[in-house]
This record gives structure tokens, C-alpha cells and sequence, in this order.
């Protein structure tokens, strides 16, 4: 039997899977001949599919890289619904949990393993990992190594050393939004060698995209509007959790079912309002920061309404990637306000590291340096008093140059002399400049999506590196050049619209056979 022919009689029989992708096939052929896999699809294509095939016909254990925990225990649960046999292991467990786990590991076999980055190269269960010799990495959401994407994760930075010491294995990495740029980092901080890059369009045709240019002012009228007439379930994205609450207390007090989800409240009201939301048989209103999304597969949710623009474009098509998984259409609205990117800008400033905050770090380390003390990411972050994240993005960039290394206990040290460690922490101040334009750049592609007179579809599917994509016919910019066109009447018609019609019928038919 031929190593496709595998993959389906697997996917049909575990799975209940009757019909793979061919992005979905190739990459699993690919990572069961040993090879690396680089793979792009939309949310809502089977990502997860491609590792968990090959999974349950690898003999040894498949291990799955993922920055959530909220996310692992979905992942967990739907795979211990079709009997495959599935371990969790991060830093929440209890004793018990953790030691059973690790059993499992260390008994080998088939086995999907869930892990996080953190987990992964912890001094305490990074050794079970490597004496387990994986068959198969997975990083999901691979776009969280990139610097140069939406969603940096500095704990994803070591997953490339991490891959050597367990040997190798072959890797997949997962993404639904990278582009180019953010592609070519991720095979490169992997360290893919050769690897199968599968990449489908960015925008799925189910989803009809729209803009409108909302004043902030008239922001709530507008969602009422839209709201009044799209069928639930629907999410509507907000940036702020003021906006959250507000919001969703307004459509409470109408007597709409809704419930809202973000960072400030507390873990078990998030936890309960998730469960509401994905129960089948509830058609309600989820109100949402960003943080509410990632695995989220409820299939049948009819529209992703933005209330205020998202950060980037990678953000904005995750987001709607949520919608319409059963392949129904659904509705994508964006309610725009020039306002909304100066919202974006202070969201981002926060979490973004500056010069200040590398002045901060530098003396701090050099404090502890002079005292021959090695103290942790936390400790030093806390010492220099800069957030702990901001600390961790600045400590893997001193790491990539040579100037800082991790001790056994994971201790900092400075690897250099002090006057070379200042003179190269100096050195990625131009650094830190270009990731303040590369995120005024990202929110300057928002406003021009917002602002562009093309398909909707297109502007996106150009930005995440396809060069000739066909417009998709459904979006506000489609229908209102079909609209145009009508009423100017077939005499009328300009021969160029005639011609792009006709040149965007077959290649639009091409793509949906693929």
C-alpha cells in the first residue's frame, strides 16, 4: 500500500475523514519520507489533520508545539473522542497529571503529545523528550517564531535548538497567516532543511467580505444594524475590553443573547462563556478582545463583525477565518474608523520593546554581572523593571547576538566582555526602531484595505504573497461593480470589465477545483 493510500485509509477509519485536501496529502506523504513540511492554509482547511495522520501510523511519538493551554485541552478532547491515544504536558498540571504523562511518554509507541514550548526545554522534562526520539515535531501556529509577525512568542525562538536535541525528527510547521517575510523566518529559525512549502489562498470563497466607514460615534448604531439582520452565532471583535463591556452590556440590557470574553475578567467566567458559546444547539452573540479564538471550531458561526479594526491583516484574517467552517457563506463586516489604528498603536506601544526598556535591561544585567549572579528572565526583568515579555523579546534578541547565554539552572549570563556586551546591546537600537515601523507598517495595510476600490479578496490574497488572484465576485467591491455594471446596461458596458469578467471566470473555477 502506498504511503497516500495510508493516509486515507486512516483518515477514513480514525478520523471519519472521507476525502483529504490535496494540501492536506502532500504535506503528510512528505513528513512520512522524512521530509520537513512548511504549511500555510486558511483556519477552517484541517491543519491539524496533517500531524495527527501521520501520528497514528509513525511508531514512536508525535510531539505538537502549541502557545496556548486553553487550546491544548480542546485539541486533547476531540482526539480522546476518536480513541487516539493523546497526552498533555505543561506547567498546570498537577503531580499525578504531570507523572502519569510522562510515563506515557517514556513508554513510547504512538502517541500525540501537547505540549509548550516552555514544557518542551524545561532542565526537568526536556530529558524525557529527548530520550523518547520523536517521530514527527509539529510547531503550531508557527507564525509566533517569527519577530516579523503579528503574534511574537520569544519562547518559540529556541524550538530550533530544542529540534536538535531531539534528534532531528522531521517538523511541521503550522500556520494559517504568514507572509513571505514571516514564511522564510519560520523555515529558517526551524531550521528546515528543504522543506515541502504548501500554501493555499488566504481567503476562503465561503466568506463575504465588506467595509464600512464608521465614525466612532455611529459605531453602535451600525452594529445594531447589521446585527438586527445576520443570522446568529456571530462574534464581534472589539480592541479594547471597555469596548467588550460596554457593548455587550448594551445587547444584554435589548435582551439579545450574548456573552464576552477578555484578558481582564476572570479565568472561570472566560472558561464559561467559551462553553456557552461552542454548545451546538446556542445561537449566541460573542463579544471578544483578540484573545478569544485560537481553536476555536464551532462550524456553523455566520458572521465575524469588527467593531473596531484589528492590528494587522494577519490578525484580521484569523479572525474571520472563524466563520463559516461548515462552508456555508458567512458574513465578514469591518466597521472602520481612522481612530480605531490610533487604539492599535497605544495596544502595541505596550507590548512593544524600546530603547528605554534595552537601557533598562543592559544596566540591569551589568548590576548583576558585577555581582557574579546569574538571575532569571523573570528576576532580571523584574529588577530592571520592565514587563517580563518585553524582557524576554529583548534577552532572545541578546542571545541571537552572541552577547548573553542561559546557564544550566537557566540562570543569564553575560558570554562577552562588558564593553563588547554594551557596545553590542547598542547595536539593536536600529533594531527595535524597525519593529516600530514594521507595526506602523502592518497598521498602514489595514487602512489601505480599508480604503482600496479593488476586490476585497484580492487586496488580501496580494498581501500574503499570491501574485494573481482572481477576484472573488461576493465582497462590497464585487457586487458594487456587478451593480455598476447593470445599471449602465449591456450597450454600455466597457469592454475592459467585459474582458476582466472573463478573465476571472475560468481562473476563479481552476482555484475551487483545487
Amino acid at each position: 500500500m502506498s504511503l497516500l493510500d495510508l493516509c486515507r485509509r486512516t483518515a477514513r477509519s480514525t478520523f471519519g475523514i472521507e476525502r483529504l485536501r490535496p494540501e492536506q496529502e502532500s504535506a503528510m506523504v512528505a513528513l512520512l519520507e522524512g521530509r520537513d513540511a512548511l504549511v500555510a492554509l486558511p483556519t477552517g482547511f484541517g491543519k491539524s489533520l496533517i500531524y495527527q495522520v501521520p501520528a497514528m501510523i509513525l511508531e514512536r511519538p508525535t510531539i505538537v508545539v502549541s502557545p496556548l493551554i486553553a487550546l491544548m485541552a480542546d485539541q486533547e478532547r476531540a482526539l480522546r473522542s476518536r480513541g487516539v491515544p493523546v497526552v498533555v504536558l505543561h506547567s498546570r498540571l498537577r503531580a499525578a497529571e504531570r507523572r502519569a504523562a510522562l510515563e506515557q511518554l517514556a513508554a513510547g509507541g504512538r502517541l500525540v503529545v501537547l505540549t509548550t514550548p516552555e514544557t518542551l526545554e524545561s532542565h526537568a522534562t526536556a530529558p524525557c523528550f529527548e530520550s523518547a526520539r520523536p517521530a514527527l515535531l509539529c510547531v503550531d501556529e508557527a507564525h509566533c517564531i517569527s519577530e516579523w509577525g503579528h503574534d511574537f512568542r520569544p519562547s518559540y525562538l529556541r524550538l530550533g535548538a530544542v529540534r536538535e536535541r531531539l534528534g532531528n525528527p522531521p517538523t511541521l510547521a503550522l500556520t494559517a497567516t504568514a507572509t513571505p517575510r514571516v514564511r522564510g523566518d519560520i523555515a529558517e529559525r526551524l531550521r528546515l532543511r528543504d522543506p515541502v512549502v504548501l500554501i493555499a489562498p488566504a481567503h476562503r470563497e465561503n466568506l463575504r467580505l465588506s467595509v464600512e466607514i464608521t465614525p466612532g460615534p455611529e459605531k453602535f448604531g451600525a452594529a445594531g444594524r447589521r446585527i438586527r439582520v445576520l443570522r446568529r452565532p456571530g462574534i464581534i471583535y472589539c480592541a479594547t475590553t471597555a469596548a467588550v463591556d460596554q457593548l455587550a452590556g448594551a445587547l444584554a440590557r435589548a435582551r439579545i443573547p450574548v456573552v464576552r470574553y477578555h484578558g481582564k475578567m476572570r479565568a472561570a467566567d472566560r472558561a464559561a462563556a467559551q462553553r456557552q458559546f461552542m454548545q451546538p444547539s446556542r445561537r449566541l452573540i460573542m463579544v471578544a478582545t483578540s484573545a478569544f479564538g485560537m481553536g476555536i471550531d464551532k462550524p456553523n458561526i455566520r458572521y465575524i463583525v469588527h467593531y473596531q479594526a484589528p492590528g494587522s491583516l494577519e490578525q484580521y484574517v484569523q479572525e474571520i477565518g472563524r466563520a463559516g467552517r461548515d462552508g456555508r457563506p458567512a458574513q465578514c463586516v469591518l466597521l472602520f474608523d481612522r481612530a480605531d489604528l490610533e487604539i492599535q498603536e497605544r495596544l502595541q506601544a505596550l507590548s512593544r520593546p524600546t530603547v528605554w526598556h534595552l537601557s533598562r535591561l543592559e544596566t540591569a544585567l551589568t548590576a548583576w554581572a558585577i555581582e557574579h549572579r546569574a538571575p532569571t528572565a523573570a528576576a532580571l526583568a523584574y529588577s530592571a523593571g520592565v514587563p517580563a515579555r518585553i524582557g524576554e523579546v529583548l534577552l532572545s534578541d541578546l542571545e541571537q547576538a552572541g552577547l548573553v547565554q542561559r546557564d544550566q539552572e537557566g540562570g543569564i549570563i553575560i558570554a562577552v566582555p562588558l564593553e563588547i556586551f554594551r557596545a553590542g546591546a547598542r547595536d539593536l537600537v536600529a533594531k527595535l526602531k524597525t519593529f516600530r515601523y514594521e507595526g506602523e507598517r502592518r497598521l498602514g495595510a489595514v487602512a489601505a484595505y480599508t480604503q482600496s476600490e479593488e476586490c476585497r479578496s484580492v487586496f488580501l490574497r496580494r498581501y500574503f504573497g499570491e501574485e494573481h488572484p482572481p477576484r472573488c465576485g461576493t465582497c462590497d467591491r464585487c457586487r458594487a461593480i456587478r451593480a455598476a455594471a447593470t445599471r449602465a446596461g449591456p450597450s454600455q458596458e466597457s469592454h475592459s470589465a467585459k474582458a476582466r469578467r472573463a478573465h476571472d471566470r475560468p481562473t476563479r473555477s481552476a482555484h475551487s477545483g483545487s
